[in-house]
């Protein structure tokens, strides 16, 4: 598990924090992924798109980083090892989580809309499932949206 931050982003979000009061609490995204290409991807564009990144590689980290804090927004891989993704959701749902999820995995199509049913069912914000290989434009796409509707509602709620 680690949190990545670039000086260069950093610069720029101390720049938006001086006329952009949501600037100051940028997104945040939780990447559960036990591969390490696949999180390395999905950081990549999350970090160009504005996002403070935390990476989870297991059922556990996932559980540990959620108990301490919370995100805009979190993608998930179906697969961690002993656990499924459909284990990650339950957890969400106990600690009433309120990100936006994306499921992203190489499972197949009927597996994904399967845990994207369950993840409504349950009562999570959850998008539609992401395949693997990833469409990049359609993630980078999907983020800023996520990422715009969270700075929107952290302006919507902040004292003026």
């Amino acid at each position: 598990m680690f949190s990545q931050k670039k000086p260069e982003r950093q610069a720029m979000m101390n720049a938006d924090a001086e006329s952009d009061p949501s600037a100051k609490n940028p997104s945040s995204l939780l990447i559960i992924e036990d591969a390490l290409i696949h999180s390395t991807i999905i950081g990549r564009i999350a970090d160009k798109v504005g996002f403070t990144i935390t990476t989870a590689r297991s059922y556990e980290d996932a559980c540990k980083v959620l108990s301490a804090r919370q995100f805009d927004c979190i993608t998930l891989d179906l697969g961690l090892g002993e656990h499924l993704g459909v284990d990650v959701l339950r957890h969400l749902s106990t600690i009433r989580c309120r990100s936006q999820i994306i499921v992203i995995s190489g499972s197949e199509k009927d597996v994904c809309d399967e845990t994207v049913r369950i993840g409504k069912a349950l009562d999570l914000n959850i998008y539609e499932s992401v395949p693997k290989p990833i469409d990049l434009k359609a993630l980078r796409e999907t983020l800023a949206h996520i990422r715009m509707q969270s700075r929107l509602q952290k302006l919507a709620s902040s004292p003026v």
